[in-house]
C-alpha cells in the first residue's frame, strides 16, 4: 500500500504526506468545531437510499446538520430511509432542493457520472463516497467537487461507532476542501485528506481486509457445514485474530502451518479439497505467499 513520498506509516499515525492538523483528534479547541461548521454546511442533500445513505443520514442528522431532502427511486430502501428518520423523500430529480451547501452522492459506481449530471447543479458542493471512483468523474457536474468516503463496512440499521471510522475526503479547491474536513470532522475523529490515486489503493486495502477476508470466512463456513458444525465455533478464533492485527503489524501475528513452512498439514489440507478445485487453488495460493513473504522476513 505504499506511496512515493509517504514515508514510514507508524500505526496509529497518519501518514505524512495526507495527515490533516484540522480532524478533531488532532486540532485544539475543536468544543467549537460544530458551531463552525455549521456556519458553512448546515443543510445538505443526500442521493441515494442505500447502506451509506442511511449511515450519513443518521450521523450528521444526530450531530446538527439537517437533511433537507433524500433522492432516490428505490421505493422501499427510500421509503424506510424517510420513515427512520423524518426527512423528505423526492424521485425525481428536478424536484431537488437547489438551496443546500453541500449536495452527498450515495449511490454505486457506475451510477455516479450520470446521476451527477442529472441534478442540474451549477456550482453548489457536490460530492461522491465512493473510495474507488476518482473525482474528476464528477467534472462538468458542479464547480465544486469532491469526495467523502468512510472507509468502513456499513449496512442500513446497524449502528457503528463512526467517530472510529477513518474519513478519506478530497476536493477540487483549498475552500471546498476546508469544508470537507470541518464537515467530516463533526462526526470522525481520523479525517484524512488524499488524492484519487492514493483512496483507491487505500480502498484496495480496504477490499482484502475486509471482503476477501469475508469469502474465506464463507469457503471455512462450507468445511463446516459439510460436517453439520456451526460457523460460530470460528467465531473466537476471528475476533482473536483481528484484535492482534490492529494492534501490531500483521505480518508478526501470522500463525499457522503455512508460517512455520509445514508442507506436510498443507499437502494433507490440500488433499481435502480435491473435490472442490477452486478452494484448493485459493487455500495453495495463499499458502505459498505466506511462505513466501515470511522467508523475505527470516
Amino acid at each position: 500500500m505504499g506511496h512515493g513520498g509517504m514515508g514510514a506509516w507508524k500505526r496509529g499515525g497518519v501518514p505524512p504526506s495526507i495527515q490533516e492538523p484540522g480532524t478533531r483528534n488532532q486540532e485544539p479547541g475543536t468544543k467549537n468545531k460544530k458551531h463552525e461548521t455549521l456556519k458553512t454546511i448546515r443543510n445538505i442533500v443526500i442521493i441515494g437510499s442505500g447502506n451509506v445513505a442511511w449511515h450519513f443520514t443518521r450521523i450528521f442528522s444526530e450531530n446538527g446538520v439537517r437533511v433537507l431532502q433524500v433522492l432516490a427511486r428505490n421505493e422501499n430502501s427510500a421509503g424506510r430511509l424517510s420513515g427512520d428518520f423524518n426527512v423528505s423523500w423526492i424521485s425525481a430529480p428536478g424536484k431537488i432542493d437547489l438551496s443546500a451547501d453541500l449536495y452527498i452522492l450515495a449511490v454505486q459506481d457506475e451510477a455516479i457520472g450520470d446521476i451527477a449530471r442529472q441534478v442540474g447543479l451549477t456550482d453548489q458542493l457536490l460530492v461522491h463516497t465512493s473510495g474507488f471512483a476518482a473525482m474528476d468523474i464528477l467534472f462538468g457536474a458542479s464547480e465544486n467537487i469532491g469526495v467523502i468516503w468512510p472507509l468502513q463496512t456499513l449496512t442500513a440499521g446497524r449502528e457503528v461507532a463512526f467517530n472510529k471510522v477513518p474519513v478519506f475526503i478530497e476536493a477540487n479547491s483549498p475552500s471546498a476542501l476546508a469544508k470537507l474536513r470541518a464537515f467530516a470532522g463533526l462526526v470522525s475523529d481520523n479525517v484524512l485528506a488524499t488524492d484519487s490515486l492514493i483512496r483507491r489503493k487505500v480502498h484496495l486495502a480496504a477490499v482484502t481486509a475486509s471482503n476477501l477476508t469475508n469469502h474465506l470466512y464463507t469457503l471455512a463456513a462450507s468445511v463446516l457445514e459439510k460436517e453439520n458444525i456451526p460457523f460460530d465455533v470460528l467465531a473466537p478464533l476471528i475476533a482473536e485474530t483481528a484484535a492482534k492485527a490492529a494492534q501490531q503489524h500483521p505480518t508478526k501475528c501470522q500463525t499457522g502451518p503455512a508460517a512455520r513452512n509445514d508442507l506436510k498439514v498443507i499437502r494433507e489440507h490440500l488433499a481435502l479439497l480435491k473435490k472442490d478445485p477452486a478452494f484448493h487453488d485459493i487455500y495453495q495460493l495463499i499458502s505459498e505467499s505466506i511462505i513466501h513473504h515470511h522467508t523475505k522476513q527470516k
